[in-house]
């Protein structure tokens, strides 16, 4: 009954997604003209303490920038509450203070305390810095009410956001009669630059959560992260800052491993920066002991999944190799006993480039162990009008005298502010010697709620046994056609706030021109009183026989229903129910999850995942808990919790059998006296003992000290 539904409903959506498709076309939103606000920086030579309060004489002479305009809800309509900032600097840091008024302080939403969570959930200030003035990367800072920060790098005239980065800035927040005020101090040491330069980019935010509510500086932004309209910060003299140049962090660790004798460790990390726009990092056995275990997944693509990397040392830049076409994917390297990376920028030219060893089959590769492999990548940019760039990307990996990876151009080019275009063209070198080519093209429009894209790809069919010893491509032999539609309808009458519609075909043959698949994809989010959502979305997949993936021809589909709630202040939860066919069977999956706020600075989540297949395999019908809980007594003294499990699930819900398939669990104490890297940490974990490890049982505990000099 369920599946006859799937059929029967397919054509209503069809009609409406036409309908829709019709809207969106003929009547996209004619970008407004930028306006993009200026505002000097004072110099200054008394001390500003940064306390939440901006008292000091300083801040009451330097100039304010008091105009805030909506992203959203109502594009560009005048902020609904006052906002004021200021930016101060002498030779070490620059200085921002702002004062966010607000008529009820006591609505103020503040929940997230997990640095780099997802702070835009919460009443928050940001800080965009475009510090080589080139309209096309730049720095974000971001700050709640509770002082949880959050930063990160842009690429790409804001194409590529990369929130993994970290380094050292200073805040404070006060909470007033009148709203709340925060004072932050970035020492320009934590930034790339150029010191004969007088004028940054710049763009300020503020995020209020109670009313949906974003609002920027730059007025009629066609992206809140388009580094080419930002305004500019002027009236900077860098000529005399004092900069250190380097910093030492050495470590030592002990590991006491169940069954095991104790384990002592040693590394090193050197940061030497000796132009303030040119870096370069050197590790020496680094350490990755208490990253946290990679999420669960459910797999039900028959192709291989991508996880996201957690590594400090392979972080920091990785903004630089995120590219459609994953030439670089560093979780095929292992354990890494050095590295090195350079990462700068001279006149228009931007250069990253990264070194390391590693023995494959620490990454989890089916070869004997003993025996590294020696990685290499760089990418040089150069950057033309309107944010454009164009750029080659190179990776090898070089093993036993075999070379494998590619080279590869990739352009990010605007026309205008709304249309663009991004492109690779890559040549794959190893083992395959024919049919080693793969790129794309993507001609694009952007305006501030509506999207549009065509892209065509081409995969040669040696492609992927080339690269996938360094990059990430799922399958090859292939030429694909993929286009999408999207548009956000702002209502904001009654109880309806706005309708979001989104629309996606891909299509793709083999070279030979059989066609191997195609998806449509229909999803519709209706967001409720500011507090509600609900997000209906159909798939309808078709894959040609194809071995060894596909044994024979395959239609699967999917409908799926979520529900989200919001409080923006203590707790949010969301339940989702899909059923469809996969694989020419039936299958069913409920989730939800819940994050709730216990006391100031302690938060929880908890997320459950079932699925249902029928006919089943064993191991198929699974169940995934997932828990976590940090407790802040500031920002930089925490505790840590971690819990996930993954069972194969038998019987029915009244009467349930379980099979303990996989089960993590972690416990981190980290008290960061010379924040973010000179830090003691005190973690126990049950599972895997090392990050690259994939299967384990093993109890651990870590205690680690790590200074800077």
């Amino acid at each position: 009954m369920k599946f006859e539904i799937i059929y029967s409903i397919q054509n209503q959506y069809l009609k409406y997604f036409c309908f829709t498709i019709k809207l969106i076309i003929t009547g996209f939103v004619i970008t407004q003209s930028l306006v993009a606000q200026n505002i000097n920086a004072s110099h200054i030579t008394d001390n500003i303490l940064i306390d939440g309060i901006l008292s000091e004489e300083s801040w009451q002479n330097a100039e304010s920038l008091n105009d805030f305009y909506q992203f959203e809800p109502e594009n560009g309509k005048p902020s609904k509450m006052d906002t004021e900032v200021k930016v101060v600097y002498d030779k070490e840091m620059i200085y921002f203070g702002f004062i966010c008024y607000d008529p009820d302080p006591s609505k103020i939403t503040s929940k997230i305390t997990k640095r780099d969570g997802n702070i835009i959930q919460d009443d928050a200030i940001g800080i965009l810095l475009d510090t080589f003035n080139d309209k096309n990367n730049g720095y974000v800072f971001l700050i709640n009410p509770l002082g949880t920060q959050k930063e990160g790098k842009i690429a790409d005239n804001g194409r590529t956001e990369d929130y993994t980065w970290d380094e050292t800035w200073y805040s404070a927040i006060k909470i007033t009669k009148t709203g709340w005020s925060v004072e932050i101090g970035i020492p320009f040491k934590s930034l790339k630059f150029n010191t004969n330069d007088t004028s940054w980019g710049v763009n300020f935010g503020r995020r209020i959560a109670r009313l949906n509510e974003s609002s920027f500086t730059s007025k009629n932004l066609t992206n809140i992260m388009r580094v080419s309209q930002f305004g500019k910060l002027s009236s900077l003299q860098l000529d005399n800052l004092k900069i250190k140049t380097y910093s030492i962090i050495p470590y030592g660790q002990v590991e006491f491993i169940e069954g095991k004798k104790p384990e002592n460790n040693v590394g090193l990390d050197v940061r030497y920066n000796p132009v303030s726009n040119f870096g370069v990092d050197f590790t020496l056995n680094p350490d990755f002991a208490t990253v946290e275990a990679d999420v669960e997944k459910v797999n039900l693509s028959r192709f291989e999944m991508s996880y996201p990397e957690k590594r400090p040392f392979f972080l920091e830049g990785g903004e630089n190799y995120s590219t459609r076409v994953k030439q670089f994917y560093c979780r095929r390297i292992g354990e890494i006993p050095w590295g090195i990376k350079v990462n700068g920028k001279v006149g228009k030219w931007k250069i990253n480039g990264l070194a390391t060893q590693s023995d494959p089959s620490t990454a989890g590769e089916n070869i004997k162990a003993g025996k590294n492999a020696l990685y290499s990548v760089f990418r040089i940019n150069r950057e033309f009008r309107k944010g454009s760039t164009l750029g080659i990307i190179g990776v090898n990996r070089n093993y036993d005298n075999i070379n494998s990876g590619s080279v590869g151009l990739v352009a990010t080019l605007f026309a205008s502010d709304v249309l663009g275009m991004t492109s690779q063209i890559i040549h794959s070198h190893g083992i395959a010697k024919e049919s080693v080519w793969t790129g794309f093209v993507r001609p694009s429009y952007d305006s501030q709620f509506s999207h549009f894209h065509i892209r065509l790809s081409h995969f040669g069919e040696g492609v992927k046994e080339n690269m996938n010893e360094t990059g990430f491509v799922r399958h090859d032999d292939r030429n694909e056609f993929d286009t999408n539609v999207s548009h956000t309808f702002w209502i904001n009458s009654g109880f309806l706030q706005a309708i979001e519609t989104d629309v996606n075909y891909n299509q793709y043959w083999s070279l030979e021109g059989k066609k191997r698949s195609y998806v449509e994809q229909y999803n519709v989010e209706f967001q409720f009183l500011k507090k509600w959502e609900y997000e209906i979305s159909f798939s309808n997949d078709y894959k040609a026989k194809y071995l060894p993936y596909f044994e024979k021809d395959f239609h699967n589909n999917m409908i799926t229903n979520e529900i989200q709630y919001d409080s923006k202040n203590k707790l949010k939860f969301d339940i989702e129910y899909a059923f469809g066919k996969n694989f020419d069977r039936n299958i069913e999956q409920i989730s939800g999850g819940i994050e709730f706020k216990i006391i100031e600075g302690w938060n929880a989540e908890y997320s459950i995942e079932r699925y249902w297949l029928d006919p089943s395999e064993p191991e198929d019908n699974n169940l995934i808990h997932i828990f976590r809980s940090s407790y802040y007594v500031n920002k930089d003294l925490y505790f840590k919790a971690f819990y996930q499990s993954k069972n194969s699930y038998f019987g029915e819900w009244y009467n349930p059998e379980f099979e303990m398939l996989r089960k993590s669990v972690q416990f981190v104490f980290v008290w960061r006296f010379l924040p973010p890297f000179g830090s003691i940490q005190i973690a126990y974990q049950e599972g895997t003992a090392k990050y690259t490890d994939v299967e384990g049982k093993a109890q651990t505990l870590f205690t680690k000290l790590s200074w800077v000099f």
